[in-house]
């Protein structure tokens, strides 16, 4: 009896709850060899030093697609100086993550997480010349982003939504729906055009370091290692796209897609309270699709592992069921609230939708952004923005031998949802930025090796992808208001 109220305790600890499925042990396979690792620091500390010499198509290929990042020098110094004590918290909570064992350690390391993650990008702009000025200045820009722009439009919120799709807006704001520039009228409303500004952008910023929180959750798909799910919310704050691009939704939608994942595959894993992830899966891809439509594409994760957990369990006759079940709950769930958000303020979601599919029509020929091309180029932006050092472990990661059938399913799956996305070409160019949501696919392979290390390999590598964060900051110019 007490070995029962033990597990229904621990299994009241969301923190700390083993999934539902077999899981990929950080210790079932040897770690990366010396030759591994010299390989992936050969590649690492090359494409670093070729950006510190602004070698050619490092940061794009303008001649061929039209596009790239444009290069800037803010000083290696000064910007690794800046950088350097959020990397040692980091470090540190890599170092202790065996000592946590209780929700007083989790709190604790996920708040200095959270804390090191928002301090990179804070410091990485004061270590900008221009200053924290620039937060502002991108946030109120009307080409950077422009939903503060349409923010100050608004002179009545219920009528400015009930003719969302009707509107001439500027810049980004054309191609999004009204969530972006609904949040940016509440912090213009409390605080005034330059304080709102700024303050709506740190607040970005905040709400972008949680996704380590979420990391340590989505992660635990695939591993109930407690020290592997750590380092995988420490690699996620050192990916260079969430720094770089501060402040920026962009860096939010990962915690997004994230939990969109998590509750439907809950959903399926635990029948017995399904109802408790399928609702909130609904609401999550309401926020999601009120937010950005390219988030619209995680949905390939769902149809994949949905696909394949059908298979796993064909000889039950039940599955197919569950599946409907959990699907039709959360689209139920999501169309209820915009029929809600419909009448209470008219929001017309098909419209504003069909709105900024016209807008979107013609816009990569018209930015010279032609299919066969962007569909390599693109990968190497998004492995850009993931660090660059990501590629070779995931593919040390993909050559080791098969430990769990699951386990591996959920990589595959994750990496054939990125190469949809990709090849479908709805997404074309600055993938740094606009793919940042399928990071997480990425983040996670990376951090099964990571976890195999011993400390100091594990160590030198984290290094080394913060150095190669710091050169990308230095050197190229993400944002200009």
């Amino acid at each position: 009896m007490s070995g029962k109220r033990t597990n229904k305790k621990s299994s009241a600890k969301t923190i700390d709850a083993a999934p539902p499925h077999p899981k990929l042990s950080s210790s079932a396979a040897g770690a990366l060899t010396d030759r591994q690792l010299g390989i992936i620091a050969a590649i690492g500390l090359a494409f670093g030093i070729g950006a510190l010499y602004e070698f050619g198509p490092l940061n794009g290929m303008p001649s061929v697609t039209k596009w790239g990042w444009p290069w800037q020098d803010l000083g290696i110094l000064p910007m690794s100086l800046a950088m350097l004590a959020p990397f040692v918290l980091i470090t540190i909570v890599v170092w202790t993550s065996g000592q946590v064992t209780n929700h007083f350690h989790f709190t604790l390391a996920f708040t200095a997480l959270v804390i090191a993650h928002f301090c990179l990008q804070l410091f990485s702009v004061m270590a900008d010349p221009r200053g924290l000025q620039r937060i502002a200045q991108i946030v109120a820009s009307a080409d950077a982003t422009a939903y503060f722009t349409d923010a100050t439009r608004i002179r009545n919120l219920p009528e400015w939504l009930s003719h969302f799709h009707e509107l001439n807006l500027t810049g980004h704001a054309k191609f999004h729906p009204a969530g972006p520039v609904v949040y940016y009228y509440g912090f213009l409303k409390l605080f005034g055009p330059d304080a709102g500004a700024f303050l709506g952008g740190c607040a970005v910023g905040l709400l972008a370091s949680l996704g380590c929180v979420a990391m340590y959750h989505f992660a635990g798909l695939w591993t109930s290692d407690r020290k592997t799910r750590l380092v995988a919310s420490a690699f996620y704050t050192l990916i260079p796209g969430l720094t770089a691009f501060f402040p920026e939704f962009d860096q939010i939608y990962p915690i997004l897609s994230m939990l969109i994942v998590l509750t439907f595959v809950k959903s399926l894993e635990e029948p017995a309270s399904w109802y408790r992830y399928a609702a909130p899966c609904g609401a999550l891809i309401f926020i999601a699709t009120f937010s950005a439509y390219n988030l619209l594409t995680i949905g390939a994760f769902p149809a994949l592992y949905s696909a394949f957990w059908l298979w796993t369990r064909r000889t039950e006759r039940t599955t197919g069921i569950v599946v409907l079940r959990t699907s039709a709950a959360a689209l139920a769930t999501t169309v209820s609230l915009y029929l809600l958000l419909w009448i209470t303020t008219g929001y017309n979601a098909p419209a504003a939708f069909r709105h900024s599919v016209q807008g979107m029509q013609g816009g990569n020929e018209a930015l010279g952004r032609p299919y066969w091309i962007s569909i390599f180029t693109d990968m190497y932006d998004f492995a850009l923005g993931a660090g660059i050092i990501a590629v070779p472990i995931l593919f040390f990661h993909l050559r080791r031998p098969r430990q769990n059938r699951t386990g591996t399913a959920m990589t595959w799956i994750g990496l054939a949802t990125i190469l949809t996305v990709d090849l479908s070409g709805l997404l074309r160019g600055e993938t740094a930025r606009t793919w940042l949501f399928l990071q997480p696919f990425l983040v996670v392979p990376v951090a099964l090796e990571l976890g195999r290390l011993e400390w100091r390999r594990k160590t030198a590598l984290l290094l080394l992808q913060w150095w190669i964060l710091v050169c990308i900051k230095t050197k190229m110019s993400f944002i200009e208001p």
